[in-house]
C-alpha cells in the first residue's frame, strides 16, 4: 500500500522531473491520477470499523452481565446468530465495495466463533483439550479465508495453527508433529496471493517457530551447541530463499523469509562469539540429524543464489556473508574453540560476515541487509569489549589488525563494485 510520505515525495519528483524535460506533463498527470486512484485509508470505512468494535464491545459486555442467566441454548443461538450475521455483513459490504468494512466483519465472525469454540466447551464441561480447540479455530479461519478473501482471517489462521501444533509437540514430549502442514500448507497456497506483508510475516514466523520445535525437547532443555548450529543454519536457508525471492520477484510472501532470516542470523551468529569467547561454553559440541538436515538445505540455496541471482553485486557478497557464518561452527566442531586461534577466528569471522553483509546490502539496494550488517557489526564489537580475545593487548592487537583491514577493504571496494556494475552500464 502506498504511504502518503511516498505520494508527497513522488509528486514532488513528478514536478522536478517535467521542469527538467524527463517527463511529459501528460504522463505526470496520468501518474498523479493513478496515485490519487490508490490511496490509503477512506476516512468512512475506518468510522464504520470502528463504530462496529463499539457495537460489539457493547454486545460482549451486555452477554457478560447475563451470561449465567441465558439458558444453553439461547446461548448457542447467540453464538452462531453472531457468526452468521457477522459473514453476511461482511458478504454485503464486500458487494457495495467497501473492502475494509467487510474484512472487520469477517475477522469478527472468526473471533466470536473463537470465543465461542471457549464458552461451548465451558458450558457442556468438556474435558480440557486446549489444542484441539485451536485446530477448530483454524479450520473456521481458513473457511472464512477461502470463501471471504479475508486477510484478517488468514493471520487468525496462522496464529491458531502454530498454537495448536505447539500444543500437540508440548505434549508428545518434543516428538515432531508433522500433522501442522496438513493445514499449514493450504494457509500458505492463500497467502501466496496476498499482499498483506503482516499476512507474509505470519506466514513465515508459523513456519520458524515449528522448525524451531524439529530438534526436540532435548536440545532445548540442555541448549545444547547442536542448537545453536541448527538454527544459524536455517537462518542461512531463510536469507537465500528470500533474497532469491527478491532479486528474481518472486511472491512477495517469500521475500518476508529475508527479514527473518536475517533476525536469526544475527541471533545465532552473536551466540556463537559470546559462547567461544567464554570459557565454560568454549567447547566442542556434537551435531545431531536436524543440523545436517538444515545445512542440506542453507548450502543448496546458497549456491543457487550465487548462479540464479540476476544483480551479481548483491547476490556474490551475500554468498560469502553466508557460507562464512556457516563455517563458525566448524570451529567448535574441529575442537579448536577453547584456544586463542579459535577465538580470533570466530570473531574474524563475524566481523567479515558482517562487513559483506553491509556491501550486499548497500550494492543492492537493501535497507534491512544494510542494518542488519551493521547491526551485527556494532553487536560483535561490544560483545568483543566485553569478553577478551585472549589479553587486552591481544586484544587490542585483533582491532587494530581488524580496522586496518576494513579501511584497505574500504579502497578496494570502488574498484571492487565498478567491476561488477560494468556489464549492467554497457547493456543498452
Amino acid at each position: 500500500m502506498l504511504t502518503g510520505s511516498y505520494h508527497k515525495r513522488l509528486k514532488a519528483d513528478l514536478a522536478r522531473w517535467v521542469g527538467e524535460g524527463l517527463v511529459s506533463a501528460d504522463s505526470a498527470a496520468a501518474i498523479r491520477r493513478s496515485l490519487d486512484s490508490q490511496g490509503g485509508f477512506r476516512l468512512p470505512g475506518l468510522l464504520g470499523l470502528f463504530g462496529g468494535l463499539l457495537i460489539a464491545s457493547s454486545v460482549a459486555a451486555f452477554v457478560a452481565a447475563n451470561w449465567e442467566e441465558m439458558p444453553r441454548l439461547l446461548k448457542l443461538g447467540m453464538i452462531l446468530a453472531g457468526i452468521l450475521g457477522a459473514l453476511l455483513y461482511g458478504a454485503r459490504l464486500q458487494r457495495q465495495g467497501s473492502a475494509l468494512g467487510a474484512e472487520a466483519a469477517a475477522t469478527c465472525a472468526v473471533l466470536i466463533f473463537a470465543a465461542g469454540v471457549a464458552l461451548v466447551g465451558q458450558m457442556y464441561h468438556l474435558p480440557t483439550d486446549w489444542p484441539g480447540g485451536a485446530l477448530l479455530i483454524a479450520c473456521g479461519a481458513l473457511a472464512v479465508a477461502l470463501l471471504q478473501r479475508s486477510d484478517g482471517a488468514l493471520m487468525l489462521a496462522f496464529i491458531a495453527i502454530a498454537v495448536w501444533s505447539g500444543g500437540r509437540w508440548s505434549e508428545a514430549q518434543g516428538a515432531l508433529h508433522l500433522p501442522f502442514l496438513l493445514l499449514y500448507l493450504p494457509a500458505l497456497w492463500l497467502a501466496l496471493s496476498r499482499g498483506n506483508r503482516a499476512v507474509h510475516h505470519l506466514a513465515v514466523l508459523a513456519l520458524m517457530g515449528w522448525l524451531a520445535l524439529l530438534p526436540g525437547q532435548g536440545l532445548f532443555l540442555r541448549f545444547d551447541f547442536g542448537l545453536v548450529a541448527y538454527g544459524l543454519a536455517v537462518s542461512v536457508a531463510f536469507v537465500a530463499l528470500g533474497a532469491l525471492a527478491l532479486d528474481r520477484g518472486w511472491p512477495a510472501l517469500l521475500t518476508a523469509f529475508l527479514s527473518w532470516g536475517l533476525i536469526g542470523l544475527q541471533l545465532c551468529v552473536g551466540i556463537e562469539l559470546f559462547r567461544i569467547l567464554d570459557r565454560e561454553s568454549a567447547r566442542a559440541g556434537a551435531a545431531g540429524l536436524p543440523v545436517y538436515l538444515a545445512y542440506g538445505a542453507a548450502l543448496p540455496l546458497t549456491l543457487a543464489l550465487t548462479r540464479l541471482a540476476g544483480d551479481r553485486r548483491f547476490a556474490w557478497p551475500l554468498a560469502v556473508a553466508l557460507l562464512l557464518s556457516l563455517l563458525i561452527p566448524l570451529v567448535f566442531w574441529s575442537g579448536a574453540a577453547s584456544s586463542l586461534l579459535g577465538k580470533v577466528v570466530v570473531a574474524g569471522l563475524i566481523l567479515v560476515v558482517a562487513m559483506a553483509l553491509v556491501v550486499a546490502g548497500s550494492a543492492g539496494g537493501v535497507r534491512r541487509m544494510l542494518l542488519a550488517g551493521a547491526g551485527l557489526f556494532g553487536i560483535a564489537v561490544l560483545i568483543l569489549l566485553w569478553q577478551t580475545v585472549g589479553t587486552l593487548l591481544s586484544q587490542s592487537l585483533f582491532f587494530l589488525v581488524a580496522g586496518l583491514a576494513l579501511l584497505v577493504l574500504a579502497r578496494m571496494t570502488r574498484r571492487l563494485l565498478a567491476r561488477f556494475a560494468a556489464p549492467i552500464e554497457a547493456q543498452p
